[in-house]
């Protein structure tokens, strides 16, 4: 199968660079391993009707899932990324589109804050020319359901789009859209931020049913970015949000701490990265937690694979 991607980086040379371009719509195909300029498509509506005929060229309702990747993550490694989501939710009798969202990060850990930089000049382009266009596009029959996914500073690329966009009122862009699952993974940004109202979370909240938070104490990749990114503040992927003031009810955690420890001398065999903070994309555990939450075909509460703490706190078994 190809595989669609929505790409924000420059082009030079016939490779996509390391800077902040104009959008891109990608369809590469299965034979390969990377994406370039040679596959862009020329339109959005010529994009997205490609995803559908490929999903299901039954016009049957279809889950399109957006994927945002972290920092550190060139193009090869979003897409091998990318693939194997698609390809674990299938298998778990989920028929979605994993479609990406690939925007300019470095290919070194030490340019953490010029990612940071190039994730919020990207940002915005998520929504407009992705998930927003997917929403309005329509055929008989065939109800799009639109899902978001953000791994690591993916997360912060999602929260600053959803807030760039609501706070430029563009007037061609409807403000009443609304995305049905949002799903965190170890992500870059900070817990105190998911207190009830605080201002920097409100639009996401505003736009999405239902936000579930897969975070781990064991992640090293997040103790490292505190420092890095000049904000000691405790980082959601690592400790969940707050356990001292309300959340939004939309909102719930999910402890894959003791998931992780369960599994002795782990290692990544099909992505590359951090162990400690990418281990998700290969736990089949994970995988089955994942498409009951993005199916939303069963209440939070009754999710046969994780343990209720207290209200809207969970444990991954």
């Amino acid at each position: 199968m190809d595989s669609f991607i929505l790409s924000t980086r420059s082009k030079a040379n016939g490779t996509f660079g390391q800077d902040v371009g104009p959008a891109s719509y990608l369809q590469v195909p299965a034979s390969d391993s990377d994406p370039l300029p040679s596959h862009n498509i020329n339109s959005a509506k010529q994009w997205m009707a490609a995803i559908l005929q490929q999903a299901d060229p039954a016009g049957q309702a279809l889950d399109v899932i957006f994927f945002v990747h972290g920092y550190n993550t060139t193009s090869r490694e979003a897409l091998t990324r990318q693939r194997l989501i698609e390809k674990e939710l299938r298998a778990r009798n989920y028929p979605c589109m994993v479609v990406g969202f690939d925007w300019p990060s470095e290919s070194k850990t030490l340019l953490y804050l010029a990612d940071r930089s190039k994730a919020q000049d990207s940002a915005a382009q998520l929504v407009k020319r992705g998930i927003v266009p997917f929403m309005m596009y329509s055929q008989p029959d065939c109800p799009i359901n639109v899902h978001v996914m953000a791994h690591s500073m993916g997360a912060f690329v999602v929260r600053e789009a959803f807030r760039s966009v609501d706070k430029m009122r563009d007037s061609g862009l409807a403000n009443d859209w609304r995305i049905g699952q949002m799903v965190l993974f170890a992500a870059d940004i900070s817990s105190a931020c998911f207190a009830l109202g605080n201002s920097d979370m409100i639009p996401t909240f505003a736009h999405c049913g239902r936000l579930t938070n897969y975070f781990s104490g064991y992640d090293e990749a997040l103790a490292v970015s505190n420092a890095k990114n000049l904000d000691t503040s405790s980082r959601v992927g690592r400790v969940g949000m707050p356990v001292d003031t309300p959340a939004d009810d939309k909102a719930l955690d999910v402890d894959c701490g003791p998931r992780y420890l369960a599994v002795p001398k782990r290692t990544l065999k099909v992505i590359d990265g951090l162990v400690s903070h990418s281990w998700y994309l290969e736990d089949s555990n994970w995988y089955d937690d994942l498409a009951y939450t993005l199916k939303g075909s069963i209440d939070r509460n009754s999710i046969p694979n994780r343990t209720l703490l207290n209200k809207n706190d969970f444990v991954l078994n």
